[in-house]
């Protein structure tokens, strides 16, 4: 939902930390590390913000300490050396979105900083726990 997301905002996606060809068509690569991450998804376009990171999030992980320091990290990323010069999207159970605002707050990550797409758990597979 992420991927989708990002190339519905104009974005061509260019890079997974999965292979996914056989959903979007083509070749990608995997995601250049973004300080000492590496991000789920990559897009990118000719107009403000050129830049799209995307991260997918279960419910364990969003309150972990490396959650913590991505997000950190991808919303501080520098593009053409100008801070907070791309958009973050995350993906997440839809019923985790109180449990993230916490710790985007906690990072005093600006509000509006991080795009949150909350994923219904319909769509979430049973044998994963969300």
């Amino acid at each position: 939902m992420v991927a989708r997301y990002i190339q519905q905002q104009g974005y061509e996606l260019v890079a997974f930390d999965c292979s996914l060809s056989w959903l979007f068509g083509g070749e990608f690569h995997l995601p250049p590390s973004i300080t000492l991450h590496r991000p789920d998804v990559l897009g990118v376009r000719k107009e403000p913000p050129l830049v799209c990171i995307g991260e997918g999030k279960t419910r364990n992980d969003i309150r972990s300490a490396r959650t913590r320091r991505q997000l950190k990290d991808f919303s501080e990323a520098p593009v053409n050396g100008v801070s907070f010069g791309c958009a973050v999207v995350v993906g997440i159970p839809d019923d985790c979105r109180r449990a993230l605002d916490k710790v985007l707050f906690s990072l005093s990550i600006p509000h509006g900083r991080v795009q949150v797409i909350p994923v219904p758990r319909l769509l979430l597979r049973d044998d994963v726990k969300p």
